[in-house]
């Protein structure tokens, strides 16, 4: 009994889910799968500071008898875009161009099966494209390149790839890799990966890393999550710029003020709570928001004021304006936050006002933590001519059904920033990062003063105040190369202050080219968020169509489009070339095992190929196992030469019974070598 059990176990791990990052979906109605069989991918990661450029290269096998047409889809970050697509066909390397059309959708309606769930995994800030006559056993080969900021707190820089997000195969990546390269201004004092693999790191040194990992036979369950550490024990700036002859100067600034400062410098704050308490907060989140914010009452300091506002269709506000946070206002707050229950509508701009009506001073830092769920309606320049005391608006946004583009246009307007949590995430845990990294105001009233007088284009528009342990980021155009001044200005608690740095605009176009690319990628963001909210209008559409062949990024109104004429530009080009059999260590040809239907009713084609060596190996069976691990049928297939076989399998066990409704296990047996898949019978 002991030796079943460790069996089935073994069996179902080597039968788990695998969650791809690109998906390659084919268009042909009668092709046996739902996807292109994903055979590898190389990531590749360059990070700058807190700005991350990748490249992922990826293969993808067409396993059928026939040509077929397929769309790839790929589910971005939601802080990136797309920067270049190559694709490889009979051995020659092209560039996907940008045009002026609505992208690629993959094959089917959309509204149900698994094209729906493709959907909502790749979410809205996906990249889809169709490539053009796979023949059969060929590989597919494509490269997606992408720009995007990374998360920053108190000194720590995370960096995520989306390998988790789709239950679409049942079976391992046969090779997956890692190339990572941090090149830090700050010292880097410590880095992690939130992966299951054996990491190889090949330089690290004070401000360098690099690291890398293969994993052959990978099952991929979690996304791929990287962390560094940087010293942050004073105030400094990191200072990107490229110049290309094209388009001109470009700059990325991040400001880094220190993570920790005293106490005498730091501002009161007058924070106010927003809770939504709609009925779609029921439960696991709405518990989650209050006993976060419980927590941050406690977090709060004794010279601190705050408030806690419940809004539904209407905003109510646990007293008429802030107060002391006094341990007695606390525990009343906190009495008062157990006995909320649902209702209904969920008007956010009716408490954001609310609050607004409550600050009638900037005698110290003023905040707005807002915890909504659904669509809520905002205006954001209405909430922007409000605010009258440069309030720091911070949206949570919890689950997937959010306004993100108006809450996004909002704090953009009103110095803050978003924080989006899935419904499965800790959304306590993630809430209390959150404050603390709002904890500690140090600067308001910033500006930023450039010694150079051609300075244009910045973004965003209203820079926020600073806050110990975060960071500040502008991204703006330069006309000409040369030095230049820039004073970083304000108001603190002790007066006002100015930090002052020497930037060197560089006149070069191959050095930090990310650069460029970040700084239209913000621009396209605000437009783009213009239109969701107040419409499209010609000079906006213009605007975007213009910024995005500019530099290659993929806008509302633009797809890449595979023409297999367009070769990669002199100056750039995919970051890898052709994987040759000799690096990738795959599985023997012999396992490339897979069936359909799945699920089946009468019986299941089993498809599967045999080397020249393996076809001659006496020992070759195909065993079909039940649920807890029973051997229910074999299939000797030694009398099976070399090449692709089918064999179709009647549901019967060993005695020529119909075998019952469940799941099964179909083994391939070669020796002492074996593969298993998964299929489900329904009756």
């Amino acid at each position: 009994m002991q030796n079943r059990k460790l069996f089935l176990v073994i069996l179902l791990m080597s039968a788990s889910l695998l969650r791809a990052d690109g998906l390659m979906m084919p268009e042909a109605d009668d092709y046996p799968k739902d996807f292109l069989r994903h055979r590898m991918s190389n990531v590749m990661v360059r990070i700058h500071g807190l700005v991350a450029e990748t490249a992922v290269y990826s293969e993808f096998e067409n396993e059928w008898t026939d040509t077929t047409d397929a769309v790839y889809s790929f589910p971005l970050p939601a802080d990136a875009r797309a920067t270049a697509f190559y694709y490889w066909k009979n051995g020659q390397v092209y560039k996907a161009v940008l045009k002026v059309r609505q992208q690629s959708t993959n094959p089917g309606t959309g509204e149900g099966g698994v094209t729906a769930e493709v959907n909502e995994y790749l979410g809205t800030n996906s990249i889809r494209v169709k490539l053009l006559n796979i023949a059969p056993g060929d590989v597919q080969q494509i490269e997606l390149q992408y720009v995007q900021t990374c998360a920053y707190k108190q000194g720590e820089i995370t960096y995520e790839f989306p390998l988790a997000g789709g239950d679409f195969t049942d079976y391992p990546l046969d090779h997956l890799e890692l190339d990572l390269s941090v090149n830090s201004n700050p010292s880097i004092t410590d880095y992690a990966l939130d992966y299951n693999a054996d990491l190889s790191i090949d330089q690290a040194t004070g401000h360098l890393l690099d690291l890398s990992f293969v994993k052959p036979k990978a099952y991929i369950q979690n996304d791929l999550v990287f962390r560094y550490t940087v010293d942050q024990s004073q105030l400094g700036v990191d200072f990107y710029s490229t110049n290309p002859d094209s388009l001109g100067g470009h700059f990325n600034l991040f400001v880094r003020p220190a993570q920790e400062t005293n106490p005498g410098d730091v501002y009161p704050r007058r924070v106010f709570f927003l809770l939504s308490n709609s009925s779609s907060m029921f439960g696991y989140k709405l518990d989650q928001s209050i006993a976060a914010i419980e927590q941050c009452l406690d977090l709060l300091n004794s010279n601190d004021e705050f408030n806690v506002i419940v809004f539904n269709y209407n905003a109510t506000s646990w007293k008429t304006s802030a107060v002391p946070a006094t341990s007695t206002n606390i525990t009343e707050a906190k009495q008062m936050l157990a006995g909320i229950t649902s209702s209904w509508g969920t008007d956010l701009s009716n408490a954001i006002t609310a609050a607004f009506n409550q600050i009638l001073s900037d005698d110290r830092m003023n905040a707005i933590l807002a915890f909504t769920d659904g669509y809520s309606y905002i205006d954001p320049r209405a909430i922007e001519a409000l605010n009258t005391w440069q309030c720091g608006i911070f949206p949570v946004g919890i689950g997937d059904d959010i306004s993100r583009q108006r809450l996004e246009m909002t704090v953009a307007l009103n110095y803050g920033f978003t924080t989006y949590f899935d419904e499965d995430d800790n959304i306590k845990a993630g809430i209390l990062r959150l404050f603390e990294q709002i904890s500690q105001p140090i600067v308001k009233n910033v500006m930023l003063e450039y010694g150079k007088q051609d300075i244009s284009q910045i973004i965003p528009e209203k820079i926020p105040s600073l806050y110990s342990g975060s960071n500040l980021f502008v991204a703006g155009r330069y006309a000409t190369p040369g030095s230049g001044a820039l004073s970083i200005g304000g108001e603190s608690p002790s007066g006002p202050v100015a930090y002052d740095f020497n930037l060197n605009y560089t006149e070069l176009a191959d050095t930090n080219q990310f650069a460029a690319s970040i700084w239209a990628k913000e621009q396209i963001d605000a437009l783009e968020r213009i239109v969701e909210i107040y419409g499209q209008t010609d000079s906006l559409k213009n605007a975007l169509i213009e910024l995005s062949l500019n530099y290659n990024i993929r806008c509302r109104y633009t797809a890449y489009i595979a023409d297999y004429e367009t070769e990669p530009d002199a100056d750039g080009g995919p970051w890898t070339t052709e994987i040759t059999p000799e690096t990738v260590e795959t599985l023997p040809e012999s396992f490339e095992l897979s069936c359909y239907p799945n699920p089946f009713n009468a019986g299941v084609m089993i498809q599967f190929t045999l080397s020249q060596l393996d076809a001659a190996s006496p020992a070759k069976f195909i065993k079909i196992f039940n649920a807890l691990g029973q051997l229910v049928a074999v299939i000797d297939i030694s009398g099976f030469g070399a090449g692709f076989h089918t064999y179709h399998f009647d549901a019967r066990d060993f005695w020529g019974a119909p075998l019952p409704s469940g799941i099964y296990f179909i083994r391939l047996q070669i020796g002492d070598r074996m593969e298993t898949l998964r299929a489900t019978l329904l009756k």
